[in-house]
């Protein structure tokens, strides 16, 4: 296959993608208003379109699967066909397999069985089809009556369609006698440029579509090279900085830093992209667990980086149908505290602090949290009495810890815990954040931080031995200078108190550096200022004693590969402009390490 024929083959499973997604959507709808023709119309121009694109493209199966479906739905139009419950069992399914004849072009490993439905959509066409033509039966009567009724028939029928024939003969006849007796006048220069004109007029002309399609692998390498040159670009200027006026690189630097936000907005995305997908994820959901619940989406226009849309996309199907399932009441239970009998999920989206912020919100019976508490306690992660002390924050936050479920029982719809911390990682992994608020008897919001953007992250530098380090601003709360008698012990771990909360703080030089476990000694005995990054993470807080804090800088990082992909507590790297390497630190790996919840921290503060 040529490098063309696969280009138009990835355009065609594009569009294709997008069609059935679309028919999803427009099936749901149509569910909820089954007399809604503009759906209806909607639907068929999609099965017509896909049909004769994949016709087109040599796809002779998906083309006859669209025919058959796009056969019924024409039907389904001219209302012949009465839609009901049964149909959309059918309908849904046959759209499933539609998706899988489409996924089937990149997974040549997949076998999709698609006979059966597609025989049952063209038996349901082919019989409403037969049931429109109405059968007459001969009315019995005697054989020479009838024969002699026939025969008069014909004959009164013929007579006159013969005569009409030969009148236009004639006339066509004396018409052409005319014209050919008129004398043959030549075509004037004016009659000629009218001509052209009127030919020009009725040419059809043909079009261009403003929008032109690029595959996410020729952004990626795209961004990763404007990154480099980003790279590149500080390193020259440090280099130069004592030789040349830094006024020298303005233009360099503005025309390298547009070049690398207009490649990142190429890159983004409006969340209604990912949004439109979940009305059929929350109608199945529903259906299973027997409820009715109405999907609201919000802000589907705004942008976020489509790698990032990606990768938390199962995080979102995964808090979605725990909303439904564990979240949102049965008919009985809602109408019964009064609530109206059909729940609502609201899926929205916002512009927040130069990142976006996703919510997913249910109107249902909230998250127990003392049910969350005795949980714990049971599991022996924290002893009671320390439990009664802690937040309704810090209570829910264990909802994201391995192992952790406040459910019984287990079914296809996981409860509120079950696979939250897969949720959670999927978040840390693009340098987002997710906070929980709920209300008994109201409901629950889960809200996603997120960056808008995975290229370019704002950090903190510091200096910790002869290195820099970055960490992200996501997690950082705020930067302190503290004397040493603001910092107090608890158990062997040190503390210091911030905004009227005690917080625990630790050298990050003797977290790398274990073995040697010398700086915070010398540090206890001396009277010099602490630097603390004060960062955050679950809503667990954490102080980070660095020795040097430099500036804030937006860095391009890149994931560490092998063979240092196993290195602890460090997200990234990225090089600075005077050539040097610099670490971006894993804040989540840190404060999972540190807040091990085998550790009990009841105890009393000593100066």
């Amino acid at each position: 296959m040529s490098n063309k024929e696969q280009e138009y083959r990835k355009l065609f499973i594009s569009e294709a993608d997008a069609n059935v997604e679309e028919l999803e959507t427009l099936l749901t709808q149509l569910e909820k208003s089954p007399a809604d023709q503009k759906t209806i119309d909607s639907i068929f121009r999609i099965m017509h379109t896909l049909k004769g694109n994949a016709a087109g493209m040599g796809f002779e199966v998906i083309s006859k699967f669209a025919h058959a479906l796009e056969d019924l739905f024409s039907e389904i139009k001219q209302s012949k066909i009465q839609i009901e419950e049964e149909l959309f069992t059918t309908l849904f399914k046959a759209v499933d397999t539609l998706k899988e004849l489409v996924q089937s072009l990149s997974d040549d490993k997949l076998n999709v069985r698609y006979r059966g439905v597609q025989r049952k959509l063209e038996v349901i066409a082919e019989n409403s089809r037969k049931a429109e033509k109405p059968q007459v039966e001969p009315t019995p009567t005697k054989k020479g009556v009838a024969k002699k009724s026939v025969s008069k028939a014909k004959k009164s029928s013929t007579v006159p369609e013969k005569e009409e024939k030969q009148q236009l003969e004639e006339l066509q006849a004396q018409v052409h006698q005319h014209q050919a007796k008129q004398p043959k006048k030549a075509m004037t220069l004016e009659e000629e440029k009218e001509m052209i004109t009127a030919e020009e007029k009725d040419a059809k002309k043909i079009s261009f579509s403003d929008m032109v399609q690029v595959p996410v692998e020729k952004l990626d390498n795209l961004l990763n090279l404007v990154g480099e040159l980003i790279i590149e670009r500080d390193r020259l200027i440090t280099t130069h900085e004592a030789s040349v006026s830094r006024n020298e690189f303005n233009s360099l630097k503005r025309v390298s830093s547009d070049l690398q936000y207009s490649v990142m907005d190429v890159r983004l995305v409006q969340v209604g992209f990912l949004f439109n997908k979940f009305h059929r994820v929350v109608r199945d959901a529903a259906t299973t667990e027997k409820k009715q619940v109405d999907l609201v989406i919000e802000g589907s226009e705004t942008e976020i980086d489509r790698n990032i849309l990606q990768i938390i996309s199962d995080s979102l199907i995964h808090l979605i149908r725990n909303a439904i399932g564990h979240g949102i009441e049965s008919e009985a239970d809602r109408t019964g505290e009064g609530k109206e009998a059909i729940g609502k999920l609201t899926l929205s989206a916002r512009n927040e602090s130069e990142g976006v912020v996703i919510d997913i919100k249910d109107d249902g019976k909230g998250i127990d949290v003392e049910k969350i508490k005795k949980k714990v306690a049971q599991k022996g992660w924290v002893e009671t009495s320390f439990l009664e002390k802690m937040s309704q924050e810090e209570i829910i936050s264990f909802i994201f810890e391995p192992g952790f479920s406040t459910n019984d029982a287990v079914n296809s719809i996981s409860g509120r815990g079950v696979g939250m911390d897969v949720v959670k990682k999927a978040i840390d992994s693009v340098g987002g954040n997710i906070k929980v608020q709920t209300e008994a008897g109201k409901g629950s919001v889960f809200s996603l931080i997120l960056p808008s953007s995975m290229a370019v992250k704002s950090t903190l530098l510091f200096e910790v031995g002869h290195s820099q380090y970055a960490v992200p601003l996501t997690y950082t709360d705020a930067v302190l200078s503290l004397e040493r008698k603001e910092v107090y012990k608890i158990q062997n771990r040190l503390m210091i108190n911030h905004q009227d909360q005690t917080i625990e703080t630790v050298f990050l030089k003797d977290l790398f550096f274990p073995e040697e476990f010398s700086s915070r000694t010398e540090a206890l005995k001396s009277n010099e200022k602490w630097n603390v990054v004060l960062v955050h993470y679950n809503g667990k807080k954490l102080g980070l004693v660095v020795d040097k804090l430099l500036q804030q800088k937006e860095i391009v990082e890149k994931p560490l590969k092998k063979p240092v992909d196993f290195v602890r507590y460090v997200s990234g790297v990225t090089i600075l402009g005077n050539g040097k390497v610099c670490l971006v630190i894993n804040i989540p790996q840190i404060v999972q390490k540190l807040f091990n919840h085998s550790v009990n921290v009841n105890a009393t503060a000593v100066a």
